[in-house]
């Protein structure tokens, strides 16, 4: 604790800040212009080598950089376009199935109902005829019974 306040005083009086470095810049790129006649064997600008080196990296680099960007959007895009074109394929295939799976119980159950409708049991001939000999013979019988009892 005795080392602790003498040292935060020290930090707060002498910040590291004050005694650091200042640190070197490289040199600006200068162009100078040259006339006809002067050391340079031809006329136009003058570059030292830090500018020109700049130039020419901006000048390489910018077209690297443009096909870059371009070749990056084009296969975004694609991309883009490929999801959704799978997405409907997809999307596509499912309704596929589901149309079959759907006609499929249709016939099904139409096939199902047919048979039903054709197997039908269809008794109503012999009831008619049930009742009709049954009423004949009831008529008879009635007959016979009122003639016998005369």
């Amino acid at each position: 604790m005795k080392l602790l306040i003498p040292l935060l005083i020290c930090m707060l009086a002498f910040p590291t800040v004050l005694l650091a470095d200042i640190p070197e810049l490289p040199p600006r790129p200068r162009i100078m212009g040259i006339e006809k006649g002067q050391a340079a064997p031809y006329a136009g600008v003058l570059l030292n080598s830090i500018a020109a080196a700049k130039i020419f990296a901006e000048g390489n680099f910018s077209q690297t950089e443009c096909d870059l960007r371009v070749k990056y959007e084009v296969d975004k895009e694609s991309a883009r376009l490929n999801m959704l074109l799978e997405t409907t394929r997809v999307s596509m295939e499912a309704m596929d199935k589901r149309y079959s799976s759907l006609m499929e119980i249709k016939d099904k159950e139409i096939e199902r109902l047919s048979e039903i409708s054709s197997n039908t049991n269809d008794w109503s001939a012999l009831w008619y005829a049930g009742g009709v000999l049954t009423g004949i013979g009831l008529t008879i019988a009635i007959v016979y019974a009122v003639e016998a009892g005369k």
